[in-house]
């Protein structure tokens, strides 16, 4: 059954969203692809809090890539990483 890690930050203030995207594209989503079990991911803003919600085939591959997917160094703050069961998708 796939899992997901939902993932909760507060962008920085002063950042510049160009900026962001740029290391959202380049950073974030390669070390999520790159993760056993990747299935996908979905990356949210919404006026300075950011939400990461990344499926991975099952719960082990979804535990172990918590740990790893932590907003890089000069990025956003961690609020927030958990893992919930998937029971269903549209």
């Amino acid at each position: 059954m796939a899992h997901a890690v939902v993932l909760r930050v507060k962008l920085p203030g002063t950042g510049d969203t160009a900026e962001g995207l740029q290391m959202l594209n380049e950073v974030v989503v390669p070390q999520a692809k790159s993760q056993p079990g990747f299935q996908r991911g979905a990356w949210m803003n919404n006026d300075g809090n950011g939400l990461g919600v990344v499926i991975f085939d099952t719960e082990e591959n979804a535990q172990a890539a918590k740990d790893v997917l932590k907003p890089p160094p000069g990025g956003p703050e961690l609020v927030s990483a958990d893992v919930y069961e998937v029971g269903a998708e549209a």
